[in-house]
C-alpha cells in the first residue's frame, strides 16, 4: 500500500482539475471520492505502526506492549504473505481510464475535428427509404449526447458552415454538421418534397392586366401549355383577375416559380402620341395580340408597351410599328377623296326603257375570302350597287355602249352631290412637276367599303337598308360620317393572264408627320431594294435566297461597313401623294387613283438611319449567319428637321403581264403584287396599271381605257375555279 501511495497522491491534487472537465460524469466523481479517503487513512497509519526493535523494549517494559507486538506482528505476516502473492492489480491503468483522464487533463475544453469525425458513419441509406429517417435521427442524438452546446458550435465553426450564428440551439448545430458538414440530404427537405407530390391543392395568383396578358401569351397560347407542362388545370377569373391553379403541391410551387420569373421579366417603353384623338381600346387590345406586347393608355397622350424582354420576338418594335400605321391612319382617314360615277343611260340596249324606272342602289354586305386589314374597327363592311329592276336585265356597265371613263359620258361625282372632273382632282391638290420631278398616276382595283361604326356583334345587316337613289346615298354617307377602306382585289383579266417576269422587292413608306391638311397632299418617302433571287421553282414562283448565290454574285458578296453592294439594287423618291377612291357600284369593281410626284433621292442624302439600315440588311444577305434575324426597319427617320414615319414594311412579289383590250389593238400592261406585312402576316394581292404621261390626252384616254377594262369584265362564272396561289414572302 506505500507503494500505491504516491500515485493517489498525485491523482488528488489533479482531483480539483478532474472536476471541471465536462466529458466526467457522476461516476467519475465517486471515484475520485474514494480515492481520497484511502489516501487519508494512509497517510495516517504509518505513524502508529513501530519497527522491531522498538517492539521488544515494549515487550520488556510494558505488558500492554505485548497485545501490540502481536498485531505487529500479524500484520508483518500478512504483509509477507502479500509480497509472496505478487503485487497488486492497477484497476485504472487496465480499463485506460488512467489514459483518457491523462487526456482530458492536458487538453481541458479542447477539442478537434477528429474527436467529432469517429462518430461520423461511412455510409448512409438511400434517402427516400424509412431507414435513413432512423439512421439520421439516430446520428444527430448522438452528436447531442456526446458534445455540449459550445463544443458542437466550436465543430460548426471549424468545418466553415455558413449561416452558423453563436447562442443556436444544441440540435441545430448538430443538423449543420450532417448536412452541410458531411453532406447528408436534408430530411426536413426529404420529408418536404414525399408531402408536394402527394398533396392536392388549389391556389389563386393575382395578377394585373398586363401580367395576364403575358403569362397567357399571344392569344392565349401559353395557357395550354403550361397546363401541359405542370400537369395541373389553370382557369382565370376576372372579378378579381387572378390565375386559378389545381394540382400537386410541387407542381403549384413550380408555377409560383414561374409567374415570379414573368412578372420580373417584365419591362416598360413609353410611345408618345401628337394625335389629340385617343386610340380606341378595341385597336389597342389587336395591337397587342399581333404583337405580343401588352399595349395600354398611360395618362395623357402616352401608349405603355409592356412586354418581355427575355421574349426572342421583337414584340416591342412591332407594337410601335403597328401604333405609328395607326396614328398615320387617324390623321389621314380623311385624306383620300371619294367621288362616285353615274353612266349614262343606254335605252337601246334593252327592250324596255330604262327612264321609266329611275336607278336605285342599295348596301349589300362584303363577304371575302381573306378578313379585313387588321386596322379596321367595325361590325362590318358593306358595297354600295345598282339593283336590278327588271328580271332579266343585267343591271352591269356595257362599257362598249356607255363609253365608260374613256369617252366621259356619264358623270362623276362627289358627296356633295357635285359635278368633278377626274383628272383635275387629281392634279388639284399637288404643284405643278419641276424638271427633276416625275408625275406618275396609278390605278388599282379592288372595292370601296363602308364600314359602320363598331358595335359588340358582326351583323350583315346594312347600317342603311333598302334601296335608294344615289344622291341619298351620298348624302348618307356624308352627314353620318361613315368610315370607308379599300381592298385591292385581282380583276377578272388578270386571273387568266400567265406572269412574263417576276422579282422580290422590300419596300418601305414613310409619311411626314405633322401631315398637315387632310384635304392636301401627303410628303412621303419610298425606298424599295430588289432582294436576290436564287432559284424559280416548279410553279415559276421565286424563291428568296439569303446566302447561297451564283458565281456572278461571289465578287460582289465581299462586304465591308458603309459599302453596298451593286447586285442589291435600290431606289428611293422623296415627294407628295395623293388618293382619289372612285366608287363604281355599277361594275364589279371600284378604282382607287394615286398620283406621285416624286424625284429621286441620292444615297448620299438619304437620312442616318435609313442608310444604316440598307447597310444592315446588304450584310444580312451576304454576311450574315444562317440563323441570324432580319434588321429592324427604322420606325421614325429625320430628314431636312422634317420626321417621318413608317407608313408600311413590307416584301413584294411583282409580276407583269400585258392584257389586250377586246376589238383594240393597244396592249394594256398590268403589275400584280403580292404583298405581306412582315410585322403582322398580312397578305394582300394588288393588281394595278400607270400611266406616266397624264398630262397628255392620248396617255390619259389609253390610262382610262385600260381602266375600263379592267374594272367592268366580270368574273366568270363557270365551273373552273381560280386559286390564288400567293406564297408568304418574309425577309
Amino acid at each position: 500500500m506505500s507503494l500505491a501511495l504516491p500515485f493517489l497522491k498525485r491523482q488528488l491534487c489533479l482531483n480539483s482539475r478532474l472536476r471541471i472537465v465536462p466529458a466526467y460524469g457522476r461516476a467519475q466523481s465517486t471515484l475520485l471520492e474514494r480515492l481520497a479517503q484511502l489516501t487519508s487513512q494512509l497517510e495516517s497509519s504509518p505513524s502508529s505502526v513501530p519497527n522491531s526493535s522498538t517492539s521488544t523494549a515494549i515487550s520488556v517494559t510494558s505488558p500492554d506492549a505485548l497485545s501490540e507486538h502481536q498485531k505487529a506482528k500479524k500484520e508483518l505476516k500478512s504483509s509477507d504473505a502479500t509480497k509472496l502473492k505478487g503485487p497488486s492489480r492497477n484497476l485504472l491503468e487496465e480499463s485506460k481510464i488512467q489514459s483518457y483522464l491523462d487526456h482530458i487533463a492536458e487538453t481541458g475544453n479542447t477539442v478537434t475535428l477528429a474527436d467529432i469525425t469517429r462518430l461520423r458513419p461511412n455510409v448512409h441509406s438511400d434517402p427516400e427509404t424509412p431507414e435513413y429517417e432512423e439512421e439520421y435521427n439516430a446520428l444527430i442524438d448522438r452528436l447531442c449526447r456526446s458534445f455540449s452546446k459550445k463544443q458542437l458550435y466550436s465543430f460548426v465553426k471549424m468545418l466553415e458552415i455558413e449561416g452558423s450564428r453563436r447562442g443556436s440551439a444544441k440540435r441545430h448545430s448538430a443538423v449543420q454538421i450532417v448536412e452541410d458538414g458531411w453532406n447528408w440530404p436534408s430530411l426536413a427537405k426529404m420529408k418536404a418534397r414525399k408531402r408536394d407530390w402527394s398533396e392536392v391543392l388549389s391556389q389563386s395568383f393575382p395578377l394585373d392586366p398586363r401580367q395576364s396578358f403575358l403569362i397567357l401569351g399571344k392569344d392565349g397560347a401559353n395557357l395550354h401549355a403550361l397546363s401541359n407542362k405542370y400537369n395541373i388545370h389553370i382557369g382565370f377569373t376576372t372579378r378579381p383577375l387572378s390565375l386559378n391553379a389545381e394540382g400537386l403541391r410541387g407542381a403549384l410551387k413550380q408555377l409560383e416559380k414561374h409567374i415570379t420569373f414573368v412578372k420580373e421579366d417584365i419591362v416598360e417603353e413609353y410611345y408618345g402620341l401628337s394625335f389629340e384623338k385617343p386610340i380606341p381600346a378595341e385597336l389597342l387590345h389587336r395591337i397587342s395580340r399581333l404583337s405580343g406586347a401588352f399595349t395600354e393608355t398611360f395618362g395623357e397622350g402616352q401608349i405603355r408597351i409592356s412586354y418581355r424582354k427575355s421574349d426572342p420576338r421583337r414584340a416591342a418594335f412591332i407594337a410601335k410599328r403597328l401604333l405609328t400605321h395607326v396614328l398615320c391612319d387617324l390623321e389621314t382617314v380623311t385624306g383620300s377623296s371619294i367621288l362616285v360615277h353615274i353612266p349614262p343611260e343606254v335605252p337601246e340596249s334593252t327592250p324596255i326603257p330604262l327612264a321609266m324606272f329611275p336607278s336605285s342602289y342599295a348596301l349589300y354586305p362584303f363577304l371575302s375570302t381573306r378578313s379585313l386589314p387588321w386596322n379596321v374597327n367595325a361590325s362590318g363592311a358593306f358595297r354600295a350597287r345598282k339593283v336590278a329592276e327588271w328580271i332579266g336585265i343585267n343591271p352591269m356597265e356595257d362599257v362598249q355602249k356607255s363609253g365608260g371613263l374613256e369617252l366621259g359620258r356619264g358623270q362623276v361625282l362627289d358627296m356633295e352631290g357635285n359635278t368633278a372632273d377626274l383628272r383635275q382632282k387629281l392634279f388639284s391638290h399637288l404643284p405643278e412637276p419641276s424638271g427633276s420631278n416625275s408625275r406618275v398616276v396609278s390605278a388599282s382595283f379592288g372595292h370601296v367599303l363602308l364600314t359602320p361604326p363598331p358595335s359588340s356583334h358582326a351583323s350583315f345587316i346594312p347600317p342603311l337598308q333598302g334601296s335608294w337613289p344615289l344622291s341619298n346615298l351620298s348624302r348618307w354617307i356624308r352627314e353620318r360620317h361613315i368610315g370607308r377602306l379599300f381592298t385591292p382585289f385581282l380583276p377578272a383579266p388578270v386571273l387568266q393572264l400567265t406572269p412574263q417576269k417576276q422579282q422580290l422587292l422590300h419596300r418601305l413608306l414613310y409619311e411626314a408627320h405633322p401631315a398637315g391638311n387632310t384635304q392636301q397632299s401627303t410628303h412621303v418617302i419610298e425606298f424599295e431594294m430588289v432582294l436576290p433571287l436564287a432559284t424559280i421553282d416548279q410553279n415559276g414562283i421565286p424563291e428568296l435566297a439569303r446566302s447561297k448565290f451564283d458565281s456572278r454574285h461571289e465578287e460582289s458578296s465581299i462586304y465591308t461597313p458603309g459599302t453596298t453592294h451593286t447586285c442589291l439594287d435600290n431606289s428611293c423618291r422623296i415627294g407628295n401623294q395623293f388618293t382619289v377612291d372612285l366608287m363604281l357600284p355599277d361594275r364589279p369593281m371600284d378604282i382607287r387613283f394615286s398620283v406621285f410626284d416624286s424625284s429621286v433621292l441620292p444615297q448620299k442624302l438619304w437620312p442616318t438611319e435609313l442608310q444604316k439600315y440598307f447597310e444592315d440588311l446588304s450584310f444580312f444577305f451576304y454576311d450574315g449567319e444562317s440563323n441570324a434575324s432580319p434588321p429592324n426597319a427604322p420606325v421614325t427617320m429625320f430628314l431636312d428637321n422634317v420626321e417621318y414615319r413608317l407608313r408600311s414594311s413590307v416584301s413584294v412579289r411583282q409580276t407583269q403581264a400585258d392584257t389586250h383590250a377586246p376589238q383594240s389593238e393597244i396592249s394594256i400592261p398590268a403589275i400584280s403584287e403580292s404583298i405581306l406585312d412582315l410585322e403582322v402576316d398580312d397578305k394582300s394581292t394588288v393588281c394595278k396599271i400607270d400611266c406616266h404621261a397624264p398630262s397628255t390626252d392620248e396617255d390619259w384616254r389609253a390610262f382610262l381605257k385600260g381602266c375600263d377594262f379592267m374594272s367592268a369584265m366580270r368574273i366568270p362564272s363557270s365551273g373552273k375555279t381560280f386559286i390564288d396561289a400567293d406564297t408568304d414572302i418574309a425577309l
